[in-house]
């Protein structure tokens, strides 16, 4: 028997379908193709006797040793077949006991690095095959004793399963030199990273063509700057704001409670008038409610709030559309009146520069295309969310900011996040150097 070897789910799939009598698997997590090969071991046969234990907190999942369908198709098959599924938090060892046949292994947090025995076309992976488990039967000493060829054994030292070379002092100097080129991170700042990207992160959220009063398009600078002087006109600009007398204008949009669009009693959409301005407030106000300003940093949001950030943002935007149509519709409406006046605005200018002028059709026509392709502009939302980064979590700055940015409720709420900052900064003043 190969007492030391490497452990997936394969290897672990495949002792469960070897099952006759019994199986108790203790692991931090589970995935989805090893509950599955649990529940397929239940059904042939109905009498396996069957001990679950794990750790089923959202960490075991974030971390990598296992996932949430794992778990819920074994909370299934639990109820299914009647038996205990145990809960230990903070499990982060793996035993799979088979019949009589017991492994024993160190669970990969695939968040890190490949499941031991699984090839990766991946730089990170290291070279040498990952061993992190022992196949052990009934007499664990004896056996570890000769996989490992241990000193006071009269055994064949070629026969060892692992540990046949020794590291050198070369091999030393290898490894000091790697660390001198490419530094460890020290392990608690590893640890507050983590922390931090499993409940902050940072969002960008960019609204364009919002305010279509403040549209504009472009006539010839001969037309709307015909009486400036020749040396100066082609400084001007020569824009049109055909939409801006709209800005104060109410527009009938639906109307949201919490994200969630609000009908009467008649199952009929629910409008209000809204404003540029009334809309533009409802977006800071989302803003204020979600996320937190770090100066010089950016925004902050809880990550167990972007879904109802993105819920709330998402009624905006189909705000937002409704808005532009109507504001669009009413341009429709308007449009002869504005064209009528611009036209009227460039021909007095034209007549008092004293030169020809342009036949109203004419005008006419190249005013609307221009307006045309003003009004095909659409509103539109772009959120960008940034995990933040090991080396903002060394700024006291920024850890600084964050902690008084969030709301006691809040700081309450994420908990750890104090904590591990304060032992981040601690040991970031314990690695600087001595100042003599």
């Amino acid at each position: 028997m190969q007492t030391f070897c490497a452990v997936n789910d394969q290897l672990l799939i495949n002792g469960i379908r070897s099952a006759t009598s019994r199986i108790v698997l203790i692991a931090p997590g589970i995935y989805l193709p090893v509950a599955q090969a649990l529940g397929e071991r239940f059904n042939e046969l109905p009498d396996l006797d069957v001990t679950v234990v794990l750790d089923h907190s959202d960490e075991v999942c974030r971390l990598g040793y296992g996932d949430l369908a794992g778990l819920e198709c074994l909370q299934t098959h639990a109820r299914q077949k009647g038996f205990w599924l145990r809960s230990q938090p903070g499990l982060r060892v793996g035993v799979l006991l088979v019949d009589d046949e017991t492994l024993i292994w160190s669970p990969t947090p695939q968040s890190i690095e490949s499941p031991a025995g699984e090839a990766e076309d991946d730089l990170l992976s290291p070279s040498a095959l990952m061993t992190n488990g022992l196949m052990i039967g009934s007499e664990p000493l004896r056996q570890i004793c000769r996989a490992v060829v241990a000193e006071g054994e009269n055994l064949n030292p070629n026969e060892a399963e692992i540990g046949l070379n020794a590291i050198t002092p070369d091999d030393v100097a290898q490894t000091k030199s790697a660390l001198q080129r490419n530094p460890a991170v020290p392990v608690d700042l590893q640890r507050i990273t983590r922390v931090y990207s499993n409940k902050l992160q940072f969002v960008e959220l960019k609204v364009r063509n919002a305010k279509l009063s403040r549209s504009q398009f472009s006539l010839s600078s001969d037309l709307l700057n015909a009486d400036a002087k020749d040396e100066i006109k082609g400084l001007l600009e020569s824009k049109l704001r055909a939409f801006a007398d709209l800005r104060d204008e109410p527009i009938q949009v639906p109307v949201f409670i919490d994200g969630e669009q609000a009908f009467n009693g008649s199952g009929q959409p629910l409008l209000a008038g809204m404003t540029e301005a009334s809309l533009e407030s409802i977006r800071r106000d989302i803003e204020r409610k979600y996320t937190y300003d770090i100066p010089g940093f950016g925004r902050l949001i809880a990550k167990d709030e972007r879904q109802e950030f993105e819920k709330q943002i998402a009624a905006y935007q189909k705000q937002l559309e409704a808005h532009s149509l109507g504001v669009k519709e009413l341009l429709d409406k308007q449009g002869e009146n504005i064209v009528a006046e611009a036209v009227a605005l460039i021909q007095g200018r034209l007549k008092s520069a004293n030169k020809e002028t342009i036949p109203t059709e004419t005008l006419k026509q190249m005013i609307n295309k221009g307006m045309d392709r003003a009004k095909q502009d659409e509103p539109g939302i772009s959120m960008v969310f940034k995990d933040i980064t090991y080396e903002q979590t060394q700024s006291q700055d920024f850890l600084t900011k964050v902690q008084k940015a969030l709301p006691a409720g809040k700081r309450k709420q994420l908990g750890a996040i104090t904590e591990h900052s304060q032992a981040a900064l601690v040991r970031t003043q314990q690695l600087e150097p001595h100042q003599p």
